[in-house]
């Protein structure tokens, strides 16, 4: 059955009303009816995937290295060789375990048909009062989970031929059929279904007054946060900037700095501004609703207790999130779990200091072997036993959170030409994630353009490249070309400190054409250029064998050698 049908058809959705195994082997119209607002309430509990894609993404990433053999000796280990086949950018050829893209593209399509029975069931309901807020719910999950595929799995970032790019096939009924074809569709047709869907769910969420859990389901602002990050996606930088002011305040009371000669004046004139501490209402939302790691940096619990800390459902950082199944936390604290990971160079820029001037307070855990990187505590395992002897890895982690939006706003600024006002969001940012004065800690032009002078400067910078040809439209030589570039190398540096090990990192290289070089322990080395077909994570191979086509492999200029 496996090898004829794509993984949604296999997808009889569990959920808490009957048990699993039961309706897993129970043809669809002989399933307990889902008849009232409780069981829907249900039923979308399993409307989001319980896989994550980071174990995916991440090992892809620059920064990341081959660390030779971990401390139990394995090369790459048997239980990780999903790792050794992102790090090297090749195609999953059998099931690798919990984290690999099959485990997660089957997850996303049984989070779809649960939506899509949730759906159907208040479609058959009638549609009753009260039930607009899980309809809403149900479309934003139909979204995300396309949202996602789409990004990973097709070649959505190549956006001048989004109409004739391979989409993914985007399922809008329940199943009702064993053998069933699907047709990829286009990018574009693909991403105008996830925005319908987007759209239509935005208009109701948050209505229906049993409808209040706001961390683990779909809320306003956790929906207003996936719009964002598909307008990002987009470039649509107008909408970028309303949807994430929406929930962000814009700074309004602005203080000049000064020094012993007077007020401070950028090279071009411009007077350095920040918003003022303590009377600007967005300064005080960011200090009052992001997380400040100075102030758990002592928490109970070490690391453990941090990670606790930051994933907490109640922390008014988190908006969205999630309990998935996974190894993540395992394979990401350090080589003495896995072979592949950040290098100690790459944690290093990551964690250094930035062009305020002072390095960024992540604290930082590790074991003490020479080639060892550093871990942030950014997540928590939650294992949850099934007797006395066996049990399951869950991953705690934020699927969205406030940062975002603020890091999405500041690069929709850049690349405006509203320099001040992205200047201004990546203060606010930075002040909650350094450990220094708020009167010392302050970004102005001139401080970001001297910071990133030589990094443009260098041959081969990716924002001076080809690939990028025509994104900005400020001359390079030019203060303000400089500024604006510098503004976005900052965006993008910061946003991989962010979402270190969140596989967000993945997604700022295919946007931005940032050209990644890996080498094996033994000198293979290949560069995964901005033109190479790997950069589209191929389809699992229970795709193929239900008929889609595979993602097209032709083009890969630099092979391993």
């Amino acid at each position: 059955m496996r090898k004829l049908i794509i993984a949604l058809s296999l997808a009889f959705v569990s959920f808490g009303i009957v048990g699993c195994g039961d309706f897993l082997d129970t043809m669809p119209d002989n399933r307990t009816q889902i008849d009232n607002l409780d069981k829907v309430k249900a039923l979308l509990v399993s409307a989001y995937p319980y896989r994550f894609y980071a174990s995916t993404l991440e090992p892809r990433c620059d920064g990341y290295t081959d660390l030779g053999a971990t401390v139990s000796g394995s090369q790459p280990g048997i239980n990780l060789s999903f790792q050794y086949t992102n790090y090297r950018w090749e195609e999953h050829t059998s099931i690798e375990g919990a984290d690999d893209n099959e485990a997660y593209w089957t997850a996303c399509y049984k989070a779809i048909a649960a939506a899509n029975h949730a759906l159907a069931a208040l479609d058959e309901m009638g549609n009753p009062k009260g039930s607009e807020a899980y309809r809403a719910e149900a479309l934003l999950c139909r979204a995300y989970a396309h949202f996602c595929l789409l990004t990973i799995h097709a070649d959505f970032f190549d956006e001048a031929n989004r109409a004739t790019k391979l989409g993914i096939p985007y399922v809008t009924e329940p199943e009702d059929e064993v053998y069933k074809h699907y047709d990829r569709g286009t990018v574009a047709s693909t991403l105008e279904k996830v925005k319908a869907d987007l759209a239509e769910g935005m208009a109701h969420i948050g209505t229906g007054a049993d409808h209040d859990q706001p961390k683990f389901h779909f809320s306003g602002a956790s929906a207003r946060a996936f719009a964002v990050r598909v307008a990002l996606f987009e470039r649509d930088y107008p909408t970028v900037i309303s949807l994430v002011s929406q929930q962000i305040p814009q700074p309004s009371v602005l203080v000049g700095l000064q020094n012993a000669s007077g007020p401070l004046v950028n090279a071009d004139g411009t007077p350095v501004r920040i918003p003022h501490p303590n009377q600007d209402v967005a300064f005080l939302y960011c200090g009052a609703n992001f997380y400040n790691w100075d102030n758990y940096r002592n928490i109970a619990g070490g690391s453990q207790g941090i990670g606790l800390s930051f994933t907490d459902p109640k922390s008014p950082h988190v908006l969205l999130s999630c309990e998935p199944y996974s190894l993540l936390h395992r394979i990401t604290y350090s080589n003495a779990f896995t072979r592949y990971n950040y290098s100690e160079k790459a944690i290093g820029a990551v964690m250094g200091d930035n062009a305020t001037g002072y390095g960024w307070n992540l604290p930082a855990y590790g074991f003490s072997s020479a080639n060892s990187p550093s871990y942030v505590p950014k997540m928590y395992e939650d294992f949850k036993s099934d007797d006395d002897v066996t049990g399951q890895p869950h991953v705690r982690l934020s699927l969205f959170r406030q940062e975002e939006l603020i890091l999405a706003r500041a690069e929709a600024y850049a690349m405006t030409g509203e320099y001040d006002k992205a200047i201004y969001d990546l203060t606010m940012y930075v002040q909650n994630r350094v450990g220094a004065q708020i009167t010392a800690c302050y970004l102005s032009r001139d401080k970001v353009v001297n910071y990133y002078a030589e990094s443009l400067s260098m041959p081969g910078n990716y924002l001076m490249n080809s690939f990028n040809a025509g994104r900005f439209t400020t001359d390079p030589s030019t203060y303000e070309g400089q500024l604006q570039r510098s503004l976005m190398l900052m965006v993008l540096d910061t946003r991989r400190t962010e979402f270190l090990y969140e596989g967000m990192r993945w997604f700022d290289i295919l946007r931005w054409n940032i050209p990644v070089e890996h080498r094996m322990i033994t000198g293979e080395t290949s560069t995964l250029t901005p033109d190479d077909d790997r950069r589209v994570v191929q389809l699992p191979r229970n795709a193929e064998l239900s008929g889609l086509q595979m993602n097209p492999y032709d083009h890969i200029p630099n092979p391993w050698n």
